[in-house]
């Protein structure tokens, strides 16, 4: 029996730093039928270069101005013929035998369905590494707390053609709104093990413009979760800092549980919701 053929789309721009490590880490999956598709949103720091090491294992390789990272990646999508569909941003990489591991997940390729890994998330630069556990699939949680970790999330192309492309007019919360879209259609299946690292890096996006991030997120939770979420999401983004020093500061002298007691007006009008909030709008 054959295997079903799997598309991966890796959307870049100026990342020749990490393209390769990317690239590589999909190369050497050795899956026998590979569709890997490279978008570039106009790179000129030698990312071409990169690429072109791996043009005999690339089907497509596209290089021009695009409106965005959603844009992209429709635009890759669109171009793939896979019945599996994943993207890996060009900063992070996937571990050995992740492909094998999503598709025994997903099981029939012809049916809507996404299977989701736990993933490794580590620091450029430092030895500063976590794992990040596949939490149990819960459709509503969905809506206030994005628990899936995108480069380590397969799908088929049943569940793309019902659920539509990504969101163009969203830059940081993209993914998010796609899963939540998907799983109108159907159940996730969390996978224990790790598929995939991803980088934090000083040109990290989701570390870079964080206003815009942070709006982006609080509006998104007050759409699909409600106003109580949305007041949660705001009262604890207007805090940020404060929150976000006092629970470093007390986690280093082993006094997390503190930080209830010192922020507690936050806590007596939203509970727990605030430790949600924090975890969504942290960017690192």
């Amino acid at each position: 029996m054959n295997e079903p053929l799997v598309s991966i789309v890796v959307p870049t721009l100026n990342q020749a730093a990490f393209i390769e490590q990317t690239l590589a880490s999909i190369v050497g999956q050795n899956w026998p039928r590979l569709e890997l598709i490279v978008i570039d949103g106009g790179s000129n720091d030698g990312t071409h270069a990169v690429v072109e090491r791996y043009r005999h294992a690339i089907a497509h390789f596209i290089s021009e101005p695009d409106r965005g990272q959603a844009d992209a990646i429709n635009k890759g999508f669109r171009l793939a013929t896979g019945d599996v569909l994943a993207w890996l941003n060009s900063d992070d990489m996937y571990l050995p035998c992740t492909l094998q591991t999503a598709v025994r997940a997903l099981g029939d390729t012809s049916a809507p369905c996404l299977a989701y890994g736990a993933c490794i998330t580590f620091y450029e630069g430092s030895s500063q590494a976590r794992t990040l556990l596949a939490e149990p699939f819960d459709r509503e949680r969905l809506r206030h707390c994005d628990y899936i970790f995108q480069p380590s999330a397969f799908w088929t192309r049943a569940l793309w053609e019902r659920t539509g492309e990504l969101n163009e007019a969203l830059h940081f919360t993209l993914d998010w709104d796609w899963w939540l879209r998907a799983a109108a259609h159907c159940d996730f299946t969390p996978i224990p093990q790790p598929l995939s690292l991803y980088r934090f890096h000083t040109a990290h996006k989701s570390g870079s413009g964080s206003d815009r991030r942070t709006r982006e997120v609080v509006e998104f939770v007050e759409k699909h979760a409600g106003p109580e979420w949305g007041a949660a999401f705001r009262e604890v983004s207007a805090n940020m800092t404060a929150l976000a020093d006092s629970h470093d500061r007390l986690r280093r002298i082993n006094l997390h549980g503190f930080r209830t007691w010192l922020h507690r007006g936050l806590y007596r009008r939203h509970g727990a919701k605030v430790k949600v909030a924090m975890s969504q709008l942290r960017s690192t």
